[in-house]
């Protein structure tokens, strides 16, 4: 049973936002920002970054004194009345029609993974959770949002939602600097509240986006029981703020996430196209275009190559899908996923990723699907393969949270990212 509940959020003042467009204080979550990007939103003293990016030097009680002083400044300010609040995204991607994808932001209770009411479907990385576990021990506060999603067939939820963009409810809109469209509304009805939480108790939430924070989370919550002699009344750490969308939203979308190699020795590189044919059926093109047009119509199992060292295009599709159940066995749920197939026969095989003890993260760079993979791999001169990735299917996803099995990390990019600083919560609020 997922529970969840309403809380007196904090945001930019209403006040402050009449000199400071909130277009310039709003920012995407910690974990997306490039150091380009990053400069660019430092520029504006007050953006929300300052808060996010603790990983710098002393960066996180710089955080937790900067967020103080902005209370203290009335830079933030206080619902008055404990809230869901509406989060909606409009966006156009490519030659698409605009789309919206409307979501609510409220508490939840963490549970651990045993219990199988909130369930992750990615591996993570460890680096990353210890460091949004100091930022959150310094600043007490859940900054930035974790996106979970929930089966509601019936789009019971979704209606209310959609019910309750009234004009007294609403707070603030902006568009941000990739077109997407922002806007945020407040639910403090009671009834409205209730009905939503009727709806959704029975079901589970799959985390699309925050593993690392929700681990985060649980990390603090056992940190502070134990503090308190693990006390029988709920504490504030006992709950975490999430933003949740229906999976059948229509503008709930999966990206793919590309892979860039880089810093292999040269051998392992040369020939990469004539080392696939022993597991996989290899295309060649002679340009970007050449390979995109294919891989639009290209059977299952197919992955987008550019050899930046010898300056090739090409495809390549598993021949024999034999060749994943022996390496995983067919128990395993995921092991026709093309970012499982990457994963254990280009990179383990072909590549000797993971060899001599390093791992991915030594050699493998990832790039949003949004993003011009090309033009960074050219940019970029250590760059050696690019490797194309076509989107996930969100059933594979349901699928391997139905066997709890986690996909390859970075398998799937939900579009568009939950921005942080719309709203947060302060943990000592609640005491």
């Amino acid at each position: 049973m997922a529970v969840v509940k309403p809380f007196r959020g904090y945001f930019y003042s209403s006040e402050f936002i009449k000199n400071h467009p909130i277009d310039r204080l709003a920012a995407p979550p910690y974990d997306v920002i490039s150091e380009k990007e990053k400069a660019r939103l430092a520029e504006e003293p007050y953006n929300f970054v300052h808060l996010t990016l603790g990983k710098v030097e002393n960066g996180y009680q710089k955080a937790k004194e900067l967020l103080q002083s902005w209370i203290r400044e009335g830079v933030i300010e206080q619902d008055e009345s404990p809230s869901f609040y509406i989060d909606e995204q409009e966006f156009q991607l490519n030659s698409s029609g605009r789309k919206k994808r409307t979501g609510f932001v409220a508490l939840v209770r963490l549970e651990s993974w045993e219990k199988k009411i909130i369930m992750p479907h990615e591996r993570t990385m460890p680096k990353y959770s210890m460091d949004r576990l100091e930022l959150l021990r310094a600043t007490r506060a859940n900054l930035e949002q974790i996106f979970g999603i929930f089966n509601d067939s019936s789009g019971g939820i979704d209606e209310l939602l959609e019910e309750n963009k009234k004009e007294e409810n609403f707070m603030f809109q902006f568009t941000d600097y990739q077109g997407v469209t922002h806007r945020l509304w407040r639910i403090k009805e009671k009834e409205v509240i209730d009905k939503i939480k009727r709806i959704l108790s029975p079901r589970t939430i799959i985390i699309a986006d925050g593993h690392h924070r929700y681990e985060t989370s649980l990390m603090y919550r056992e940190e502070r029981r134990k503090e308190l002699q693990d006390p029988w009344e709920e504490i504030p750490e006992d709950y975490v703020m999430m933003t949740l969308v229906n999976m059948k939203n229509p503008g709930l979308l999966i990206l793919p996430t590309h892979r860039l190699v880089h810093d292999l020795p040269e051998e392992r590189v040369r020939g990469f196209f004539d080392r696939c044919q022993s597991h996989f059926i290899v295309n060649n093109f002679s340009n970007e275009r050449e390979m995109e047009e294919f891989l639009r119509t290209a059977p299952p199992h197919t992955i987008g190559v550019y050899d930046k060292v010898e300056d090739k295009w090409g495809a390549i599709t598993l021949k024999d899908l034999k060749v994943m159940d022996e390496k995983l066995g067919k128990d395993n749920v995921n092991r026709y996923l093309d970012t499982t197939i990457l994963h254990e026969v280009v990179f383990k095989e072909i590549l000797g990723i993971n060899k001599e003890g390093k791992g991915e993260s030594e050699y493998v760079d990832y790039l949003r699907g949004t993003k011009d993979v090309f033009a960074l791999a050219r940019e970029e001169n250590h760059y050696q393969l690019v490797f194309v990735m076509r989107s996930t299917p969100l059933e594979r996803v349901e699928e391997a949270v139905a066997y709890a099995q986690r996909m390859p990390q970075k398998s799937t990019y939900f579009y568009p990212k939950v921005w942080s600083g719309l709203v947060f919560r302060l943990l000592d609020e609640e005491e």
